[in-house]
């Protein structure tokens, strides 16, 4: 008598879930199409928490839904009932509202961020910098693929230290972190580009969105016929401006500055077309004093930087440790 009165318990509360979830799709489905993808994730994590409430009742709980909810879809199967309840685990109200999770796609964000990230914060990095970069599924995978989240912990993403302006100092990191060199092979600035160039498309992640190869050893012509070489020169797509970049093996000097204002005058009148902005110059080295470097760019009239860069094996032993273990639980 007691077993027959929880079954009918728990057939009333389970048709009261059932009911609760069809309203809210009922709700939901009427939403206008530009806000589809916001709303349908809205609806999913409703149902997600709707789910979740009802944990001890296990597997055979959702199986049961997922069956009664056919009629509004495969967006209901079993696979994605579960996946709903994770994302309701695994993301507050809160951060639902305040992070732009809403505004990436559904798959996306379960079949990719969620399983391939480690800890939450790495999920909370990944959604902010998709929806910031307009990532697609692919994007996303390659950007994981890069590391892009441990890379992200290594520095501040930028340094007003070593940048002549509010824009060089938005555009470039103080530090780069180049995991993909083999620095046994690096004896000299030639076989710095070279591994720069071989992996180009690590280079460009790591540089920052926007950035395209527009020549490495780029000739220089002059109208008197002399020939410069730039060591890469880049073209930026979101502020239609060349960046003429220089490396350095060594720590910077003063006088490594000059050949750059050479280069980024140089591009300013050789090759700048009326819809591009000012050349811009980065100077990369290992190492910079920061007096030396600021004292360098003080009052100086061109969009100027100069960051550093580090290997993998050179990041203080904690970090490395921790990308190591980060690796390890992928």
């Amino acid at each position: 008598m007691i077993k027959e009165q929880e079954n009918e318990v728990i057939e009333k509360d389970y048709f009261k879930d059932l009911q609760e979830i069809k309203e809210a799709i009922r709700t939901n489905q009427n939403k206008a199409m530009v806000i589809v993808n916001s709303t349908m994730i809205m609806t999913y994590y409703e149902i997600g928490t709707i789910i979740n409430k009802r944990k001890i009742w296990g597997s055979k709980y959702i199986k049961n839904l997922a069956n009664d909810l056919k009629e509004y879809g495969k967006g209901y199967s079993y696979e994605n009932l579960y996946r709903m309840s994770k994302v309701s685990e695994e993301f507050s109200n809160e951060e639902i509202m305040s992070h732009p999770v809403t505004q990436i796609p559904w798959s996306t964000l379960v079949t990719v961020i969620m399983a391939k990230s480690s800890t939450h914060e790495e999920m909370l990095w990944y959604i902010n910098e998709t929806y910031k970069n307009g990532w697609s599924r692919s994007m996303v995978l390659n950007q994981i693929a890069l590391k892009a989240y441990d890379s992200s912990l290594i520095e501040p993403t930028t340094s007003n230290i070593t940048k002549s302006d509010d824009l060089t100092n938005e555009l470039f990191k103080d530090t780069y972190v180049f995991d993909f060199l083999d620095k046994n092979n690096i004896k000299n600035e030639k076989d710095l580009k070279n591994q720069m160039i071989d992996n180009i498309i690590k280079f460009l992640q790591e540089l920052g969105p926007g950035f395209t190869l527009a020549g490495k050893e780029y000739k220089l012509v002059t109208p008197t016929n002399k020939e410069f070489y730039i060591d890469l020169l880049m073209y930026h797509t979101k502020i239609h401006a060349y960046v003429v970049i220089e490396v350095k093996i060594g720590e910077f000097t003063p006088a490594d500055l000059g050949q750059l204002v050479f280069y980024v005058n140089a591009i300013n009148k050789l090759e700048k077309t009326d819809v591009d902005s000012n050349t811009i110059g980065l100077l990369l080295c290992k190492d910079a004093d920061k007096f030396v470097a600021e004292t360098t760019l003080e009052n100086s009239l061109l969009k100027l930087g100069i960051s550093k860069y580090k290997f993998i094996e050179e990041l203080p032993e904690y970090l490395n440790r921790k990308l190591k273990s980060m690796k390890l639980n992928r």
